[in-house]
């Protein structure tokens, strides 16, 4: 087995135990291990003599019934032909293996290239990919619990009127979701379908990723995802409007191409614009209220104030366009 000269350090500067994960996954024997830059996980891209994998650490929170429920939709979906990671087994059978009170999985590494910006097929293959991945799972019993989302919005408003204006915002929106809540069909959501969420063998879906986010919510919130994804603008970094506006073309392209596997409901059309509105509200409220608590802000959080601000008066100013583009599905 052929390691790091150097010891391998997760992002807080601890060391990753690379003798006691080959041990319990040797796969024919390790010969390169790298670091992969991820999200709230940490990503190990593993070279073996039996192929290319990749182990993942799941952040300390990470409750174990949720891992192993997400564990559990991804042979699921394999078992009836969507591409979801295969699960590599621990040498000792398990699908999982807790060290040092981290929880770590691994699964085979897919062969392709990531989503091309440019390629409509790209953008028509991530809307029907997500239709596909709900009609899959349709059949699958999800609790009634109320969107994540609005729940932290709604606490986000309870906690305090820091700004007149963008509390009632606030308020509103939370009572239009609540309203529509009823009617909005509840799935195990993707919870992160995005474009990096695929990998691609020409123009056809390889593998879909990034199923550690999955978790029972309401449906419509995978499309309110995917089309802020796909549908931001980028302009320069550093300009003001740079990834602000959302390109209402791409949008209805990607609701098109998820319509002809699924079609949204009447109160998911209605839901969509909202949802995109909340979660800038979140974020807004969010660092707001740290201020509040006596926290001091860093600049980049400060220009995430700005960001959301700025998205939340496009979205003001579009409004009748964004529901119109979303709205085209349903004719």
């Amino acid at each position: 087995m052929t390691l790091p000269a150097d010891r391998m350090l997760d992002r807080t500067g601890q060391e990753h135990p690379l003798d006691e994960l080959a041990g319990m996954w040797p796969l024919g024997g390790w010969t390169a291990v790298e670091r992969v830059p991820g999200g709230k996980n940490e990503h190990l891209r593993l070279f073996a003599r039996d192929g290319v994998h990749y182990l993942r650490r799941s952040y300390r929170s990470k409750p174990r019934a949720e891992l192993l429920a997400q564990l559990s939709l991804m042979r699921l979906l394999r078992s009836r032909g969507f591409p979801a990671p295969e699960i590599v087994p621990a040498r000792t059978g398990a699908d999982h293996v807790e060290i040092a009170g981290r929880l770590w999985v691994a699964t085979r590494g897919v062969e392709g290239t990531p989503f091309d910006d440019g390629s409509p097929a790209h953008l028509q293959a991530l809307g029907r990919t997500l239709g596909w991945y709900h009609r899959l799972i349709a059949d699958q019993p999800v609790a009634a619990r109320e969107p994540i989302l609005l729940s932290e919005l709604r606490r986000r408003v309870d906690e305090g009127d820091l700004e007149p204006g963008l509390h009632a915002r606030a308020a509103r929106v939370v009572e239009r979701l609540t309203a529509v809540l009823p009617e909005l069909p509840r799935v195990t959501v993707h919870g992160g379908a995005r474009r990096s969420s695929l990998i691609f063998d020409g123009d056809r879906v390889a593998g879909v990723l990034d199923f550690d986010s999955a978790h029972p919510d309401v449906r419509v919130l995978d499309l309110a995802v995917a089309v802020h994804d796909v549908g931001k603008v980028y302009t320069r970094l550093g300009e003001a409007d740079h990834k602000v506006a959302l390109d209402l073309g791409r949008v209805a392209e990607l609701l098109d191409a998820y319509g002809r596997e699924v079609r949204p409901t009447t109160a998911e059309i209605t839901a969509l614009p909202l949802l995109l509105e909340a979660k800038r509200l979140k974020r807004s409220l969010g660092r707001r209220l740290r201020v509040v608590r006596g926290e001091l802000l860093s600049e980049n959080d400060h220009i995430k104030i700005r960001l959301e601000d700025s998205r939340l008066a496009w979205l003001d100013e579009h409004r009748d366009a964004v529901a119109a583009a979303c709205g085209k599905v349903l004719t």
